[in-house]
């Protein structure tokens, strides 16, 4: 066998051998973002299944959900101080801070604004996560 011939066989094998590399490593290292997210942060989606009562002025805090996908109710004020976010609807992307819960119902911290906009059928996701305000006037 030629010189040349070798040496471009053993190129081949050699290329095909990091290529094989790459793609079983680039494989497991592939994701979506670089955003790492923590495995330990507890998440929860829901829908919203009627809105509360509203204030005298008109503001509504609160309103009844059921989760997604389907699980058991919360514990009462398990969610108390996460943070709320509305990924459908008027509101979307608008974040606030749980006050409290019952099996079913949320109501939100007043500091953050009313619900006003939401409607039933509205998407949310809660987080075990602390909501950054900024409070600057």
């Amino acid at each position: 066998m030629l010189p040349s011939v070798r040496w471009c066989m053993g190129f081949r094998l050699r290329l095909s051998a990091l290529t094989a590399t790459v793609v079983i490593c680039g494989a497991a290292l592939a994701g979506h973002d670089d955003i790492p997210v923590d495995p330990a942060l507890k998440r929860h989606a829901g829908q919203i299944t009627a809105l509360g009562e509203p204030d005298a002025e008109g503001r509504v805090y609160s309103f009844r959900a059921r989760r997604l996908p389907a699980a058991a109710e919360f514990a009462a004020d398990e969610l108390k101080g996460w943070r709320l976010t509305m990924l459908a609807g008027k509101r979307f992307a608008n974040a606030f801070e749980v006050q409290g819960n019952t099996g079913v119902e949320i109501t939100v911290r007043a500091i953050d604004g009313p619900l006003n906009g939401i409607a039933v059928n509205d998407v949310f996701v809660i987080e075990n996560i602390a909501l950054e305000r900024n409070l600057e006037k």
